[in-house]
């Protein structure tokens, strides 16, 4: 299951104006992977961030990220941790 599964998830962020989220955590290619594609069918912009995620099979980490970059954005985008603090820093100046 995904992180809006019988949660208030999706109430807090809309409520909040929140549209943009930032994944990270396990497993990529189970709970990472359904909570993205839950936050995409509710219209959120999602960002799974490559070396905040994992699996405990390297395999099927790496097949999960693939599937989501050969997708071309279409329910999210790959980058790592450092493109991440990059853009916040860039932001915050």
């Amino acid at each position: 299951k995904g992180s809006f599964c019988a949660t208030d998830l999706e109430l807090v962020l809309t409520t909040r104006g929140i549209r943009n989220l930032v994944l990270t955590g396990i497993t990529t290619d189970v709970c990472v992977h359904t909570t993205m594609r839950e936050a995409n069918d509710r219209g959120f912009e999602c960002l799974v961030v490559s070396d905040a995620v994992a699996s405990y099979f390297p395999e099927f980490h790496r097949a999960a990220l693939d599937m989501i970059t050969a997708q071309g954005g279409i329910f999210g985008w790959v980058t790592d941790a450092a493109q991440v603090c990059a853009a916040l820093t860039r932001t915050a100046a």
